[in-house]
């Protein structure tokens, strides 16, 4: 574990949506009608409901959600840690609030959360988080990866797991890209509980 992250870091999630025009969320008939009979609105998230509104593109959708999330050899808390950096990098509000609980239930604490909304680079937290969050970072500001980055993502994890670790965080950026530009309404209700992936 790193040093304790430096007080005097700013840091800060994401900021709420400013834009006028906003994607409605699909009705629950439409919705049911993609998702199919298990689909129940008072715990179904906003994300999902707005994903159920692509209809035949959803099915695919679920399946690189259900691979994400299930991804042998990739540290739940790894994972959690590129979630909430894409969403502080590219100020999704919606993608931060729906992960803050599932972080905690993945055994984040709250500085690493913390460290994860820093205005400038991620520190003071495990090293394999810093790295992690450095490759996210570049992907989401830069669009690639720099030679030094990808050569040490390949020396920690290994070709098979680098290439799974960034595959997880370019679909954390087209996610949050997409909650964006939907304007994704942010959850009222806790809809997580102690869930640690929206797989359950």
């Amino acid at each position: 574990m790193g040093a304790a992250l430096n007080s005097s870091k700013k840091t800060a999630p994401p900021t709420p949506y400013t834009a006028k025009v906003t994607m409605p969320l699909p009705d629950d008939k439409t919705i049911a009608g993609v998702v199919g009979a298990y689909y129940d609105s008072s715990k179904a998230l906003n994300v999902e409901k707005m994903l159920a509104g692509t209809e035949d593109m959803y099915p695919a959708i679920q399946g690189i959600v259900k691979a994400v999330f299930s991804a042998r050899g990739v540290d739940p808390k790894a994972r959690q840690m590129i979630i909430l950096r894409a969403a502080k990098v590219l100020n999704s509000p919606y993608e931060w609030q729906a992960n803050v609980t599932l972080s905690t239930n993945n055994g984040l604490t709250s500085e690493d959360i913390d460290a994860a909304s820093a205005d400038g680079p991620v520190s003071g937290v495990h090293a394999d988080y810093v790295l992690i969050c450095r490759a996210t970072d570049e992907m989401s500001n830069g669009g690639t990866l720099t030679d030094d980055t990808l050569s040490m993502l390949i020396k920690r994890y290994g070709e098979t797991l680098a290439r799974k670790h960034i595959l997880i965080i370019a679909w954390f950026n087209m996610l949050s890209l997409f909650l964006n530009g939907c304007r994704v309404p942010m959850e009222t209700t806790d809809k997580v509980g102690s869930h640690k992936s929206p797989l359950g």
